[in-house]
């Protein structure tokens, strides 16, 4: 999760799906009414519909095919770098605020500075694409494409300016680091809001998320004080998290259960916060950037 400052309806219901063990995921059961004293106790299982996380795949294959074209040629790639990596100067300065998006698809170069290759840096992408993957496949089935969407760019472009108005003038930042902890923020809000429904599960679910983001605070503040050439980018991380929180507040699932009409002992789950009620907050959300970008330009620019 490094990020390198260096040189139709999209919540429309697919087919119920088997139950995995991803607590975002898993079709659970569900006690029923309390029986009498003796009688053996019924479960009901808990239907959730989910969606294909095509967005999640076109995300990592956009990844990989820049970081492949940029292996091909030294000199191409740190041309793509230097054109797309978060800069504070050129980003408040030119005005080239581009570089708030495309630095998301941007990671360590294949390259060392003299020109040889450095496989080892494939790590700040196979890293962010594995969680991407994992939880944000998940993230994406629960809330459906358009609002992974939201959560992803909104809250990666949230890291990128925390990381352009804070960071220091001198760093290039890439990598979907932000992004992918936006994703894990909004996961973060999802299992809280259905504590009661995930069980122990998703407490679990929820102490291991607060730990990972814990453990890449401190390393990231250990490594910025070590004299080598990598960096951490806290900011981007920071900001990212802050971003999907505040985001998956307003915007998450939240799923409530009715019988099935056919199926005995099952419950369906429906969504009664459509994306479609939240509109505003997510306006009034990218008018908030937009004026932390305004505000930066005239004080740091």
């Amino acid at each position: 999760m490094l990020n390198e400052p260096s040189q139709g309806d999209p919540n429309a219901p697919e087919k119920p799906r088997a139950q995995r063990s991803h607590p975002l995921e898993a079709d659970r059961p569900r006690p029923a009414a309390p029986a009498p004293e003796g009688a053996p106790r019924q479960q009901v299982m808990v239907h959730i519909p989910t969606v294909q996380p095509y967005v999640v795949y076109s995300l990592l294959g956009i990844m990989i095919a820049i970081f492949v074209l940029r292996a091909l040629s030294p000199t191409f790639d740190i041309e793509v770098f230097l054109w797309g990596a978060n800069h504070q100067p050129d980003v408040l300065n030119q005005g080239e605020f581009y570089r708030l998006f495309t630095s998301m698809f941007l990671h360590a170069s294949i390259y060392a500075p003299n020109g040889t290759f450095a496989l080892q840096n494939s790590l700040h992408l196979l890293f962010n694409a594995y969680i991407l993957f994992v939880s944000g496949g998940a993230v994406e089935r629960m809330f459906g494409h358009a609002r992974f969407s939201i959560i992803f760019v909104l809250g990666g472009m949230t890291g990128s300016i925390l990381s352009c108005v804070l960071g220091s003038p001198m760093s290039y930042s890439v990598g979907a680091s932000g992004a992918v902890f936006a994703v894990l923020g909004a996961e973060f809000v999802y299992i809280f809001k259905h504590r009661k429904l995930l069980g122990a599960q998703g407490r679990r679910q929820m102490q291991s998320l607060i730990t990972l983001a814990a453990f890449n605070l401190l390393f990231g503040i250990l490594a910025s004080a070590s004299p080598t050439a990598m960096r951490i980018d806290n900011w981007a991380h920071l900001g990212g998290a802050l971003g999907g929180l505040a985001l998956a507040w307003f915007i998450a699932p939240d799923l409530i259960f009715r019988r099935h009409p056919e199926i005995p002992n099952e419950l369906l789950a429906e969504d009664r916060n459509p994306l479609q009620r939240h509109y505003r907050e997510v306006s009034l959300y990218v008018a908030g950037m937009l004026g932390v970008l305004i505000v930066a330009s005239q004080v740091i620019g």
